[in-house]
């Protein structure tokens, strides 16, 4: 069987209002057509400018919080065709921001992975500036 294909997405419940709050959240699934994945898996989440992370969480996920670095990890195994179970990050919007932001998410798989192309994304948050 061919190694495992990890992909990650990241979606956010924006649009958000400057000063206030929002949550993104990432997801890591495996493709139905390769093998399963029991390697440790990295999720980090790169926060722009005026996000702050203020709290984070995933069933079976290790997570911490390093300045503008949300990290999480987990070494559970993850069958063809299924998916971790998500990863939520709130986060506190600065009360200058306005306009798109983008946040980006890297994911890594200890040892060989079928495709790592599809290893990186970016979620776009729109900011409602204060009035």
């Amino acid at each position: 069987m061919p190694d495992a294909d990890l992909t990650v997405t990241a979606t956010n419940d924006g649009p958000w209002q400057a000063g206030g709050t929002g949550r993104y959240t990432l997801l890591v699934s495996n493709s139905p057509d390769h093998g399963p994945s029991s390697r440790l898996v990295v999720v980090d989440l790169f926060l722009p400018t005026g996000l702050t992370a203020t709290a984070v969480a995933g069933e079976g996920w290790s997570c911490s919080i390093t300045g503008h670095e949300v990290s999480c990890l987990t070494k559970e195994p993850l069958e063809p065709g299924a998916a971790y179970p998500p990863i939520t990050v709130d986060v506190e919007v600065g009360r200058g921001l306005s306009g798109p932001v983008d946040a980006r998410v890297a994911l890594s798989v200890a040892g060989s992975e079928a495709d790592t192309t599809n290893n990186t994304t970016s979620s776009t948050a729109t900011i409602t500036p204060l009035p």
